[in-house]
């Protein structure tokens, strides 16, 4: 393997770097303590009870701990694998033993027996957050097979392969036919659901206004138009099913996974050729576009009307990064810039400030009607009445929704990064600036201003994101020090409202790397560290990592070993080795080594440091969770 020595004297390690490391042992004394206050005896979490009956709430818990494994992955305790480990066991039985209105589980086989993929997305984070952390645990390789088959293999009946579409909006171990609205706590979308901001299902129906929805009478017939039209076939969140079965291929190497995915992808990309550009919600079981909707195009499960492009957005930029790790092909992002520039071309100019303009994109398309609602910072008619234009309405800026982000941090084109720069909202969005308020769990807000540090913007954001990890786990550990133990009242968000553990300035920061797509991504990097001594991932003990520079060319990199102790770290190009290190220069030197490798060895006597200027070609090679050493 290439080898890299470090000469430079860092006798005074530099602030981010102590901090970076303080940080690593912080959370694994607060898991210990979470662990302690918000689980039973035997590990499990105290939600749901015991005579709960319902279909929701299991990826809610698992988000409590989900991250765990990813910051053990970056360089963490082993406490915080081992935790995660207890609480995901304790999470299955108790979910094993929690029944649903069908007359089975709502767990079944280790895996949710049939809900939506904006839910199973988060819910499967942890899955593949134990891909980084434990790919030689053979339970974890199993599951992950187990999983992805349930999709593959086609036995459960989720998946038609002739039609190439996924059979249900939800699905699971259970198949996709275990969807009915009405079914007791199946789902909060009864009357006092906020349908009035929706499309869905009802605006060329009986219904006159808004307002009849929330009227209880109408309740059982709103329960019908859902069964009727929401139950049943595709929809583009589906697309999150590729990473469950990109994770699988990681593990195996299995060519049938890959094609799946980019059969899936290329459906869809098919479907929306078919229906002039624009991706359509709602495909029924024949292939049929609309085909539960009277024709349109619009009007499915999570899609155009229902939260518009904050879902609909998900499962095509989920589904283009990992076509991309698999084959190498960047092609793949037209499909999610395409949707994106739909948007653009749409858009209305708003004047920010004296300088600047802000981008009002539309982000839902419905039938016309009366659009009489409450929706706060879109624009508006003059009597208030929500803009709608041409099909398409709730016009504001781009929100926090990390797409734009991500096609251009998988490109790194010039073209997607001037995406970024039109959608930017002038008038609210300070780049450079980090919140130190524990952002909400979707959020992408950090990532602009990592994008502001990495072109040399904003120079303070890896002390002040680390600080604000700091200040987030501290808050937590005062709501534990408050409550002294389990709280009062648990319900299926207690978990995840109080996990101490912030990945993503870690993320950031050692590997450059932004926060995956929460309901669903994978972990798309530039380069992760393993620790050889240990034969385990992760960063050694004392070792602080810094991304610096993340270009077309490649990456910049300062790692400083804060500790006592001489170490070594091996450095992959990619989570998973997909990309190559073409060439390498070390400390300011003009002079190119060439590893030709998707991995260093880098060895760091105690007390020094070393800045490696990386030329990178990017998904260059198969991508895996196997250790680089193997």
């Amino acid at each position: 393997m290439f080898e890299i020595e470090a000469h430079t004297a860092a006798t005074r390690p530099p602030d981010w770097a102590l901090e970076q490391r303080a940080l690593f042992d912080l959370f694994a004394d607060a898991v210990d303590r979470f662990v302690a206050d918000y689980l039973d005896a035997d590990g499990e979490p105290l939600w749901p009870p015991e005579d709960h009956v319902g279909v929701d709430g299991f990826d809610d818990v698992v988000e409590g701990f989900y991250n765990w494994p990813l910051v053990y992955a970056m360089g963490g305790d082993e406490r915080l694998l081992e935790r995660a480990r207890e609480a995901y066991e304790g999470a299955l039985r108790r979910g094993s033993e929690t029944q649903t209105p069908f007359g089975h589980p709502m767990v079944v086989d280790e895996f949710e027996q049939c809900r939506d993929w904006f839910h199973m997305g988060e819910g499967n984070l942890y899955t593949y957050n134990m891909g980084l952390a434990a790919p030689e645990d053979e339970t974890v390789v199993e599951r992950a097979e187990s999983f992805a088959d349930m999709y593959v293999d086609g036995e459960t009946g989720n998946y038609d392969p002739e039609k190439r579409l996924v059979r249900g909006p939800m699905n699971g171990s259970m198949g996709p036919d275990f969807c009915d609205f009405s079914a007791y706590e199946h789902h909060p979308y009864g009357a006092d659901y906020r349908w009035a901001r929706h499309g869905l299902p009802w605006r060329d129906l009986e219904f006159d206004e808004a307002a009849d929805l929330l009227d209880p009478d109408n309740e059982e017939r709103l329960f019908e138009v859902l069964n009727e039209r929401c139950a049943t076939g595709d929809i583009p969140l589906n697309l999150n099913v590729t990473s469950l079965v990109t994770n699988a291929y990681l593990h195996t190497s299995d060519s049938r996974y890959e094609q799946w995915v980019t059969d899936y992808l290329e459906a869809w990309r098919e479907r929306t050729a078919e229906n002039g550009g624009i991706v359509p919600d709602n495909v029924g079981r024949s292939g049929e576009i609309g085909e539960y909707t009277d024709g349109a195009w619009y009007g499915g499960y999570y899609g155009w009307s229902w939260g518009g492009y904050h879902y609909v957005g998900i499962g095509p930029t989920v589904a283009a990064e990992n076509a991309v790790l698999l084959t190498g092909d960047r092609e793949h992002l037209s499909f999610p810039r395409s949707q994106l520039d739909v948007l653009i071309d749409e858009g209305i100019e708003v004047s920010a400030d004296a300088v600047h303009d802000t981008l009002y994109i539309p982000h839902k398309y419905g039938d016309p009607g009366d659009y009489h609602y409450d929706a706060s910072g879109v624009l508006t008619e003059d009597d208030g009445e929500v803009l709608w234009r041409d099909g398409w309405y709730e016009f504001q800026p781009l929100k926090d929704d990390p797409y734009v982000f991500h096609l251009w941090y998988m490109s790194l084109s010039v073209d997607d990064r001037e995406r970024v720069r039109r959608l930017r909202d002038w008038s609210k969005r300070d780049w450079t600036r980090v919140d130190p308020r524990a952002s909400d769990k979707h959020g992408a807000g950090s990532e602009y201003a990592w994008l502001a540090y990495l072109e040399g913007e904003f120079p303070q954001y890896p002390a002040r994101i680390l600080e604000a990890n700091r200040m987030q786990v501290n808050q937590q550990l005062e709501v534990m020090d408050e409550e002294g133990g389990a709280p009062a009242a648990v319900d299926e968000d207690y978990l995840r409202d109080r996990n101490p553990v912030f990945h993503r300035g870690l993320l950031q920061l050692t590997m450059g790397a932004p926060q995956p797509i929460y309901y669903g991504g994978l972990v798309m990097s530039q380069v992760r560290h393993f620790d050889p001594e240990r034969g385990r991932p992760g960063l050694p003990p004392g070792i602080a990592a810094l991304v610096e520079r993340v270009d077309d060319d490649g990456v910049d990199l300062t790692l400083v070993n804060c500790g006592s102790q001489d170490r070594e770290l091996v450095v992959q190009a990619g989570a998973y080795g997909e990309h190559e290190f073409a060439a390498v220069r070390t400390d300011g030197a003009s002079e190119d080594r060439r590893p030709d490798a998707s991995a260093i060895r880098v060895t760091l006597p105690s007390g020094t440091r070393v800045s490696i200027d990386a030329d990178l070609e990017r998904f260059a090679n198969d991508p895996s969770y196997a250790f680089p050493w193997e």
